[in-house]
């Protein structure tokens, strides 16, 4: 990780002062990058293509047990991708299992959508990583 501080001068000019900001957010969105990319690279959700990824995170967001989730609300409402990359997606999720799919007892046609144990389990793991980095970084 980046570990560079770069410190105010106060005889910094406005010029100098707008340069260390820039400087300093750059550095903070590469150490955040560079977090990101080594925590998701250790677990199984690194292993997908960053817009597999979205789609997983739009499905847990927005999944719950009490009402359905359906393959068309996810092609239509997600505005991620096109509706054949989201089909892409929703193949390679249910491959790798993140995502199970069933047929909608209703209809049919329709396929419900729910993240797997595995889902759930990794964003947790992502979510306390992350959780235990930003409290690193505040210290």
């Amino acid at each position: 990780m980046l570990t560079k501080v770069i410190r105010w001068k106060p005889e910094f000019n406005h010029q100098d002062n707008q340069l260390f900001v820039e400087r300093l957010c750059m550095h903070a969105w590469l150490n955040l990058r560079h977090f990101i990319d080594l925590t998701t690279d250790e677990t199984d959700y690194g292993q997908l293509d960053s817009i597999s990824q979205r789609v997983l995170e739009w499905v847990c967001a927005r999944y719950s047990p009490k009402s359905n989730l359906f393959v068309q609300s996810i092609v239509l409402d997600s505005k991620i991708a096109s509706p054949a990359t989201i089909h892409k997606c929703l193949a390679t999720l249910e491959r790798t299992g993140f995502l199970s799919f069933e047929v909608d007892p209703e209809d049919a046609r329709r396929r419900i959508v729910s993240p797997t144990a595995k889902a759930s389990k990794t964003l947790d793991a992502l979510g306390r990583r992350v959780a235990k980095w930003a409290r690193q970084q505040r210290a």
